[in-house]
């Protein structure tokens, strides 16, 4: 791709001459046209030029911002790409239509899936999956950016309704399968907490055994310390990027996701981390806990008066409850 500038013949190198060419073949010649397949062939020259421009100005993780703070790769709407906007001028016209809506699904929707899954890598002769290049769920900035790309894209293709109102619903379902995926991995690869909370409390700056007989040195209370306030943090991020973010875009096809949340996420994970936190006496720890509980309510708080989701929302209702938090919108 990046050879493109230097040695493309510069009739070749705008969308808009191409358009040209091809809608010049299209009107002179149309058997001829509709015979040679010459809509893939656009489509396939389009697309180079396509990823060129990903390539220079949309950073679909913003890690090019997150090491040198430069914004200018950031574009969230894919109306804000040239190539989109060359396209979009002759939208009138069914051959550019045909090939606009084939670069979104071949060039962006399928960039965008790839950056939910684990790439698979050949290490001393084994398979292993690496995270390297991939969507990080407990990130709000990507999570934030993700989103504005997808409600671009999408907000695009159900204009072209006649075209394409299978194409989102397949998008969609594509988005929320992976987005579930990804989101199981990263639990799996979590630390499970493992901390007999009655038998441990805080003391000032450390945690010591009820009894005070044993003070804990740095690194166990650095590990205490991760397993009940560093991971449930982070699970709460989590679920406030799922239920407060993705959800609304992909509602559709959301249930498992949605299930999976609420269940393995808020039930088994958050609130046991949030009872050893009330366990371990001490005001600054209930403090902690309500406010994690208070997240999460926040980030379901669309999701709790609707029906099908009132089981599997009951354990977060009982745990905002006891702690003197309301439930109800």
């Amino acid at each position: 791709v990046a050879l493109i500038p230097n040695s493309v013949n510069e009739d070749y190198r705008s969308i808009t001459n191409l358009c040209s060419i091809f809608l010049e073949w299209q009107r002179l010649y149309p058997d001829d046209y509709k015979t040679s397949f010459a809509e893939m062939s656009l489509v396939k020259m389009a697309s180079v030029l396509v990823r060129l421009e990903l390539c220079q100005r949309w950073d679909l993780l913003e890690l090019s911002r997150s090491i040198d703070g430069d914004s200018q790769l950031c574009v969230n709407d894919i109306s804000e790409f040239r190539w989109f906007q060359c396209l979009k001028t002759n939208n009138g016209t069914s051959l550019t239509r045909g090939v606009l809506l084939q670069i979104i699904q071949n060039e962006i929707v399928a960039r965008l899936l790839r950056s939910f899954s684990f790439d698979d890598e050949i290490e001393g002769g084994e398979s292993i999956k690496s995270l390297r290049g991939v969507y990080n769920p407990f990130s709000a900035d990507q999570t934030k950016h993700l989103c504005s790309s997808l409600r671009s894209i999408l907000g695009y293709m159900s204009t072209e309704e006649t075209d394409t109102s299978n194409g989102c619903e397949e998008t969609i379902e594509s988005v929320s399968g992976a987005l579930l995926s990804l989101v199981m991995k990263c639990i799996g690869r979590m630390t499970i907490p493992v901390i007999n909370a009655s038998n441990v409390k805080r003391q000032k700056n450390t945690f010591v055994t009820k009894d005070e007989a044993i003070e804990f040195d740095n690194e166990t209370n650095d590990a205490i310390a991760y397993a009940m306030v560093v991971q449930a943090k982070a699970l709460c991020t989590l679920v406030t990027n799922m239920l407060q973010f993705w959800y609304p875009i992909i509602r559709e096809k959301a249930d498992d996701l949605v299930k999976f949340v609420f269940t393995d996420i808020v039930s088994l994970r958050i609130i046991p981390i949030v009872q050893a936190l009330q366990t371990i006496s001490n005001e600054c720890n209930f403090e902690l806990a309500k406010t994690l509980i208070g997240e999460v309510l926040a980030a379901a708080s669309g999701l709790l008066d609707e029906k099908e989701w009132m089981l599997q929302a009951a354990p977060l209702r009982v745990a905002a409850q006891t702690m003197g938090l309301s439930s109800v919108n």
